[in-house]
């Protein structure tokens, strides 16, 4: 199974060979076969441990209230690359299993900060917020070294503007004006 998740990653959903993943596992490739039944199956079940995993993890992050932290989804690489190839590889079924177990991250952290804030969580307002912050973190954490270099912010200046970003992030979701200083 986590040879299945690192690869998903790596090489995405459809240049994934169950060849590959027995290889990388140490293991016949007919196993994976007889304990999956299908390629399907193994990365459908991949999928649902990433994302299991993920939402523990900003579980234990995100303290009372289940909202983590802005961008801590750079803490879960597997997870986010595993997404990302998903999707950029037009495969969303495997990419939304998170949705339909019930164990997606932003999908919960929507509703409490909804109820935090006591927005509407129908207000087309509201929800085209969150789904910026949504798009910032994943879009950050896919591509922050591009970013830095595209600002020219040299390395000794990567935690500040993490910070700054973090603070952004947080603003917009909350509903203040981000592109105001506190």
């Amino acid at each position: 199974m986590d040879a299945t998740a690192a690869l998903l990653g790596e090489v995405g959903p459809s240049r994934l060979s169950v060849r590959e993943i027995a290889r990388k596992a140490g293991v016949n490739h007919g196993q994976v076969h007889h304990y999956f039944g299908s390629k399907r199956s193994l990365l459908e079940a991949a999928m649902e441990k990433l994302a299991r995993d993920h939402y523990e993890h900003m579980d234990a992050v995100s303290g009372p209230g289940g909202i983590p932290p802005a961008l801590a989804l750079a803490d879960d690489p597997a997870y986010w690359r595993a997404v990302c190839r998903c999707v950029l590889e037009g495969d969303i079924e495997l990419a939304r299993i998170e949705i339909d177990q019930g164990t997606s991250v932003p999908q919960r952290a929507f509703r409490a900060l909804a109820e935090r804030s006591g927005a509407d969580a129908d207000d087309f307002g509201f929800r085209a917020r969150f789904a910026t912050t949504v798009a910032l973190n994943l879009g950050w954490v896919a591509f922050e070294d591009f970013v830095l270099e595209l600002m020219e912010i040299e390395d000794k200046d990567r935690e500040r503007m993490r910070r700054e970003l973090a603070r952004l992030v947080t603003a917009l979701a909350s509903g203040r004006a981000p592109w105001t200083s506190d």
